[in-house]
């Protein structure tokens, strides 16, 4: 038997990798399920040494873990806060495979969860990317200016289904 074969098949692959999600953000959203993303406390459990453990976008005392930065930072609560009013979906701030199985149980059609999969996964790509622009470049992004981005790209990925027969 292969070692591949003892594998959990993962559980949500069908709403991160669908054809609504730019690939950037797909990538993303699979490395924080999977929580491959190198957050600080991942770094410290691999024995590297970092300088500070705090979440950089929020300056919360707190360590950044992959749970801090997408469910509990206050930056990230700001972004989800705005995403979930624009698009009028009411999902509470759970961690992501969480969050990917509610998706999965709601009584939507396969278009629209994977529009709103879609979203999440901008979601996530856009916090990490002003988390490494903050940690790395000392550039802060305003939340408001990803919401503005998110919300661009989700609407254009919407428009490039929308005379197809998967929109309906």
């Amino acid at each position: 038997m292969h070692y591949w074969a003892k594998e959990k098949k993962m559980e949500n692959a069908e709403l991160i990798w669908n054809s609504v999600s730019l690939p950037k953000h797909r990538f993303t959203m699979w490395l924080a399920t999977q929580k491959r993303l190198l957050t600080k406390e991942r770094l410290l459990n691999m024995k590297i040494q970092v300088d500070d453990s705090k979440c950089c976008l929020c300056q919360d005392t707190v360590m950044e873990t992959n749970k801090h930065l997408f469910v509990d930072c206050e930056y990230a609560t700001k972004v989800r806060d705005a995403l979930l009013s624009w698009s009028k979906i009411n999902l509470p701030a759970r961690e992501l495979n969480n969050i990917l199985e509610l998706i999965k149980k709601k009584h939507w059609k396969k278009f629209k969860k994977e529009v709103v999969a879609a979203l999440w996964g901008a979601m996530v790509y856009h916090i990490w990317k002003a988390r490494n622009w903050k940690q790395f470049k000392g550039v802060s992004l305003q939340y408001s200016d990803i919401v503005k981005e998110i919300t661009r790209e989700i609407v254009g990925r919407i428009e490039m289904y929308k005379d197809s027969k998967k929109s309906y």
